[in-house]
């Protein structure tokens, strides 16, 4: 079964995480919802709006994986719904087609204008 470009993101950027030597759990919640008609549907929802925690003795990051820059601006608005303490971190992982490294934007450092 073929997996979607999401969720091989999210693998590499958990791969990633712990190639740099932190614990790395996803933050998924999977909810059942009945119909009215008696089907089944599960939906996935990203807890606090990320798709991962890493963490080590010195640093707790929020993540969220993403392919490409197009809709940057989206993903941190979505990210800052959230309350967060400013000692946690919370940083968007981009990954670029063909590119081994990902560039990594911490939403602390883009002002609220620019998104």
């Amino acid at each position: 079964m073929a997996k979607s470009k999401g969720s091989y993101y999210k693998i590499k950027s958990k791969d990633y995480f712990k190639a740099l030597g932190y614990t790395v759990e996803y933050l998924e919640k999977l909810q059942r919802i009945v119909t009215k008609e008696g089907r089944v549907v599960f939906i996935k929802r990203d807890l606090l709006g990320a798709d991962g925690l890493a963490v080590n003795d010195e640093e707790f990051i929020l993540w969220q994986s993403v392919l490409g820059r197009s809709n940057l601006a989206e993903h941190i608005k979505r990210f800052r719904q959230f309350p967060c303490p400013p000692s946690i971190k919370r940083w968007i992982i981009i990954w670029e087609l063909r590119v081994r490294e990902p560039d990594i934007v911490d939403i602390a450092d883009v002002k609220k204008e620019e998104t």
